[in-house]
């Protein structure tokens, strides 16, 4: 079955979601925090639809008008403070709902020195003279035309001379408001992991299970069995893929002692690795995975639903040191563009179909599996823990800029910060047209297991 399309939609779905989320987190911070949000967009400008505006407020003296949803100004509201308008309103409990607002021909001198009041109208309304103190117009919810992910655009973001923007708030709420974005990837990465500890079962990757015994194996000669934790080999503790296979490689024909767990035994066997094994097999003759404990209760899947957001955030941290050891190859951990993650998906997906179709009603021994869900996973966490990264134009770069006013109480200037991350932008713009074209260069080769 050509599963293309289909890997196709659940990319571009999961990729613009998956942005969205991430801005999402921005969105809801500020608001909470009383930061004013101009714009949420979804797609990148320019501008197809303005599909909704959320209410606002503005201010004239110490009357506070609220402006409905959806409220159709007559002139961009911010060009218009401390300038004179005009305004009807109409009395709703305590509150002032607006109706209308023009440019006064008032005085403004006079306006600044008399305070408006409100007039009633014969139709009911009230009118209110008056200098525009503040405003905050509500947010602009947008469909662009560029259909990759979306962004969030607070008010004064990066001027803090901006009454009510994101620059002008305290450096706290501005902390919060960054992190805010890579929270909602992570508790996103959370609820995936949910599922999947509930239907799948808990994958501990710090235990290393055999998966495969070939046939006529020293693994098989040695009476170990499909199920065995692997606890100890040559006295040395295992808990990843790479100690054992280490410690394998480096006794090819000599014997290896290894401690097994078996349900509630413990175990110890001799085996001795083949300097020359079949074609496809190992020297060992077994295939090794994680394993995987199944939750038998509501607490259990919480548990190590957050354990398995912790192995992916600790597997990300610790990739770059992997690296430098060599513990991993290098294009275990090479940068991988639009087309490498679509790649990726297509495997994914059409491994996913290919057990579904193959599954028959009556083998209960051939679960549905969710390769795509645990990419869907792994790619949402990493992509909150990569924006905090202290680079500049990421997150984690304007969070550097905000540790100096928290811990010595001095800003630094907001006109080189702004510079730093132009410069910031402009690098990481580069490097993804670079990784991007190394994607058809030298593509990523993926195989069936």
């Amino acid at each position: 079955m050509d599963t293309s399309l289909l890997a196709a939609l659940v990319f571009f779905v999961v990729f613009v979601g998956m942005i969205l989320v991430h801005e999402f987190g921005h969105y809801l911070a500020a608001r909470w925090l009383g930061i004013d949000v101009e714009e949420f967009g979804i797609g990148l400008p320019p501008r197809a639809w303005r599909f909704w505006r959320s209410g606002g407020r503005l201010t004239l003296g110490h009357y506070t008008l609220d402006i409905p949803p959806n409220f159709d100004f007559p002139i961009d509201l911010p060009h218009l403070l401390q300038r004179g308008v005009a305004a009807t309103a109409r009395r709703q409990g305590e509150r002032w709902i607006l109706e209308t607002i023009d440019l006064s021909s008032l005085d403004e001198d006079l306006l600044r020195t008399t305070p408006p009041e409100p007039t009633p109208l014969p139709d009911g309304r009230y009118r209110f003279d008056g200098l525009l103190e503040q405003a905050s117009p509500g947010t602009e919810f947008t469909l662009n035309w560029l259909p990759l992910g979306g962004f969030v655009r607070p008010k004064g973001e990066n001027d803090p001379s901006v009454a009510g923007g994101l620059a002008a708030a305290t450096p706290w709420r501005r902390l919060l408001v960054l992190v805010a974005g890579s929270t909602m990837n992570l508790l996103a990465g959370f609820l995936i992991f949910l599922f999947l500890v509930s239907r799948d079962g808990y994958r501990d990757f710090s235990r290393v299970m055999l998966a495969e015994i070939a046939p006529n194996s020293p693994a098989e000669a040695a009476g170990m069995q499909v199920g065995d934790v692997v606890l100890y080999a040559n006295q040395q503790a295992i808990h990843d893929f790479d100690t054992l296979g280490n410690i394998i490689r480096l006794n090819l024909g000599q014997p290896v002692t290894l401690v097994l767990q078996r349900g509630n035994q413990i175990i110890t066997v001799t085996a001795t690795p083949r300097v020359q094994p079949p074609k496809g097999e190992g020297p060992l003759g077994i295939r090794m995975s994680e394993q995987i404990v199944l939750a038998r209760s509501v607490g259990e899947v919480i548990r190590y639903a957050g354990l398995s957001v912790y192995q992916q955030v600790r597997a990300l941290l610790l990739l770059p040191a992997q690296l430098m050891r060599g513990s991993l190859a290098p294009e275990e951990g090479r940068f991988i563009g639009l087309k490498g993650i679509y790649d990726i998906f297509n495997f994914s997906v059409t491994m996913d179909m290919q057990n579904r179709e193959q599954a028959l009603p009556s083998q209960a021994s051939s679960p549905p599996t969710y390769s795509t869900l645990y990419l869907i996973a792994s790619l949402t966490i990493s992509i909150g823990l990569i924006n905090l990264f202290p680079f500049p134009a990421l997150d984690g770069g304007r969070i550097l800029f905000v540790l100096p006013e928290l811990l010595v109480r001095r800003r630094v200037p907001h006109e080189l910060e702004n510079a730093v991350h132009a410069a910031g932008m402009i690098t990481l713009i580069l490097f993804m047209i670079y990784i991007n074209i190394m994607d058809f260069i030298d593509p990523l080769v993926l195989s069936m297991p």
